[in-house]
């Protein structure tokens, strides 16, 4: 496994929302309507292992906007959890290294140990919403856009992200050795 040193270059959750052009406010609702039970939360307190998470996406991004709000979220209540997003427009040629059917995806969420190694990774949406967004039937890019904000408005969407991260994070672990 190779080193992903980019993840140095990153800038955290703050910074990243304080340089945003685009989508600002929606985040910031996201993440404060957001919330977590009992049982997610004890999952995040109970993180045995320290894990980075890298984030490859864009303020313009309708899937970054309604999913780097749910890992800001995690990451603020987990100790062992850090969150980085790199900019995938300034770091294009990294981006590259994720593709999906040779197209970039955005984001791309990368789950790293502490030598900055991958241990998981998660493109682009949910599984809920590519089932709900029809690529096949080629939609217009605006027409797309408007349905992916209205989709990540619903709670049970950001549910459905939080649910898979929370997966990635405990896979991590025990990738990790957490016992």
């Amino acid at each position: 496994m190779s080193e992903i040193t980019e993840y140095n270059e990153a800038i955290t959750y703050e910074e990243f929302l304080k340089a945003a052009r685009e989508n600002v406010e929606i985040m910031k609702a996201r993440f404060n309507d957001l919330m977590l039970n009992e049982h997610e939360q004890d999952i995040l307190r109970t993180i045995q292992n320290r894990i980075n998470i890298l984030v490859i996406g864009t303020d313009r991004c309708n899937d970054t906007a309604g999913n780097l709000p749910v890992l800001a979220r995690m990451a603020s209540l987990s100790p062992k959890v850090e969150l980085r997003i790199l900019d995938s427009d300034k770091h294009a040629r990294f981006h590259q290294n994720f593709r999906v059917n040779g197209k970039r995806k955005t984001p791309v969420v990368l789950f790293l140990n502490e030598e900055l190694q991958e241990l998981c990774r998660w493109a682009e949406r949910p599984n809920t919403v590519y089932k709900l967004i029809n690529e096949k039937s080629n939609p217009s890019i605006e027409q797309r856009k408007v349905a992916l904000k209205k989709l990540y408005s619903d709670p049970e969407i950001l549910r459905q992200s939080l649910h898979e991260f929370l997966d990635l994070l405990l896979r991590s672990d025990y990738i990790l050795g957490r016992h």
